[in-house]
């Protein structure tokens, strides 16, 4: 039995239905209010929230594997996301523990070895040493950009604000950050490969896709795919982080000097060593965008 974290989030349904395709019994952790129901043949969902360590204590009967998806991103405060991400991890953790879960897969970000990190990505990387130290056979995934249809959280805005805004392309920044989305197929096939290979317990690897952009570049690609003829202009730091200080004061505003701290930071990982050891070979971004923007 498997126990599933972020169900009904962009990388947790996907992965739910790989398991369910492969006939995997999967338990899925579901907030008490959250109106979505990952149900279906062989799942069984379970509602609790990761921040109450007790509830969740009884919930592992026959569970041998975490996969531990859920994660709380910006723009949330910096608090929530901590709770979220270093808290709960901690009580997920000593759950797993308890119910005698020898398999803990526990899927992590590129932020959390940014450079110069946000608040989201000194979460990733606190919830990370927890995971180390946690004495279970861990496995620790670091996904770059995930895009694919409608997804994920960032890729999706990224496409939307190409296609509402018209005639021109606003760079924020130099637009030089390289980057290496990759696929959400790639990074289902990352959990899946993991989840019964010796050779992966204990290892921290690198989730990125077959290709490097600069931000420049992957508009223009995103652009060309879409059908959407555009002329690229840059914006300043200096004045996206004026613009950014006063949208930080708007409920739910994506753009905030932590969001902006990412723009200017390549976010590329070497997935070489899981390549060697896993057999991870993925999608080149122009294929991956054809499917993600509708074409095959």
């Amino acid at each position: 039995m498997i126990f599933l974290t972020g169900a009904t989030g962009y990388v947790g349904r996907h992965v739910l239905q790989r398991l369910r395709t492969r006939g995997t019994p999967v338990r899925c952790l579901a907030l008490p209010g959250d109106p979505v129901n990952p149900s279906g043949p062989g799942v069984e969902v379970v509602r609790a929230d990761l921040l109450d360590e007790q509830a969740l204590v009884p919930l592992g009967h026959g569970v041998s594997t975490v996969v531990h998806a859920a994660a709380l991103m910006l723009p949330n405060r910096a608090d929530r996301i901590h709770a979220t991400n270093v808290e709960g991890t901690r009580h997920l953790l000593a759950a797993a523990r308890g119910w005698g879960a020898g398999r803990f897969v526990y899927v992590s970000a590129v932020s959390a070895v940014y450079a110069e990190k946000n608040y989201y990505g000194r979460s990733k990387a606190e919830a990370e040493r927890l995971v180390i130290d946690s004495g279970l056979d861990y496995t620790i995934l670091r996904p770059t950009m995930v895009y694919g249809p409608d997804g994920g959280l960032h890729f999706a805005q990224l496409v939307r604000l190409l296609r509402r805004i018209p005639l021109v392309t606003p760079i924020l920044g130099s637009g030089s950050a390289r980057l290496q989305p990759v696929w959400i197929g790639d990074v289902v096939d990352a959990i899946e490969r993991v989840l019964d290979n010796p050779k992966a317990v204990k290892r921290t690897y690198g989730v990125s896709g077959a290709t490097v952009v600069r931000f420049d570049e992957l508009c223009r690609r995103i652009c060309a795919e879409a059908g959407l003829r555009r002329v690229q202009f840059r914006v300043p730091l200096s004045l996206l982080r004026t613009i950014a200080r006063v949208a930080a004061q708007l409920p739910g505003s994506f753009l905030t000097p932590e969001a902006l701290s990412g723009l200017s930071q390549d976010a590329t990982l070497d997935h070489s060593v899981f390549q060697a050891e896993c057999g991870y070979f993925p999608l080149d971004i122009d294929a991956g965008l054809r499917r993600a923007l509708g074409r095959r």
